[in-house]
């Protein structure tokens, strides 16, 4: 079924979690949600696939003024693994993962 698997993702068992996640990358990806057809929880998703893959870990530095806040994601139970695997193999807490999964999609997609 090469056409489909193209053209849409398989599913895949979806766990609830909290994650503190910048309110400005937060943001950002509620209007890309408003943009594609896809939710908050579909970006969030293929941002921390595509971490998991490169292994593109850059450490940002805090911006000034820079807020957090909770949100319930439905994650990808293989994106569980991969950003366990990540935090074992470069000690990085899993918030910082995240936060650095969404900052690097959205800053590639700015150049």
């Amino acid at each position: 079924m090469q056409f489909f698997d193209d053209k849409f993702w398989k599913k895949q068992k979806r766990l609830r979690r909290n994650y503190d996640i910048i309110d400005d990358l937060y943001s950002q990806m509620e209007k890309i949600a408003e943009e594609y057809d896809a939710t908050v929880p579909d970006i969030f998703n293929v941002c921390i696939e595509e971490l998991i893959q490169t292994e593109n870990i850059i450490l940002y530095e805090k911006a000034e003024g820079e807020v957090t806040a909770p949100h319930t994601i439905l994650i990808w139970e293989s994106n569980v693994a991969g950003l366990e695997k990540l935090n074992a193999k470069y000690g990085v807490s899993i918030r910082k993962l995240v936060n650095i999964a969404i900052r690097n999609v959205f800053e590639k997609e700015a150049k």
